[in-house]
């Protein structure tokens, strides 16, 4: 199905390099949010050139989009339990669950807005991964 807007994902030739070993129904559903998310916002926030990218960092993923981001004041509670910022369709649970996800598999998730991760000038969600490999 095609839609008026045609929204760009793209994935660095490292990040589809990249591997770890842990189990598929932890790691899926955080990129699974992620994308939903940046979805989510690229099309509320009518973005006239939606983009997603993956790409590696400092041996970190980053999944990161052209959207609005996140408000400074929403930084540090935006991992919470019940926290959202959705008109429609958020429970707040998302982000939560990836970071619990992550943590129970010993990796970890945060939000980036430092110029050395940020990809694109939108959301930029950092996962360091515990014995990923590159390449």
């Amino acid at each position: 199905i095609r839609s008026e807007r045609s929204l760009e994902m793209k994935a660095s030739k490292e990040f589809l390099s990249f591997s770890l070993v842990d189990q598929p129904s932890r790691i899926y559903p955080v990129f699974i949010n992620l994308l939903n998310n940046s979805i989510y916002w690229l099309v509320n926030a009518k973005v006239s050139q939606p983009e997603i990218r993956l790409e590696i960092r400092s041996g970190n993923v980053v999944v990161a989009d052209n959207g609005p981001g996140v408000d400074p004041v929403d930084i540090p509670q935006l991992f919470q339990m019940f926290f959202s910022r959705k008109v429609s369709g958020g429970r707040g649970i998302g982000l939560y669950l990836c970071r619990m996800n992550l943590l129970a598999g010993g990796h970890s998730i945060r939000y980036e807005t430092s110029k050395d991760f940020k990809v694109l000038p939108g959301a930029n969600f950092v996962i360091q991964f515990r014995e990923a490999t590159i390449g």
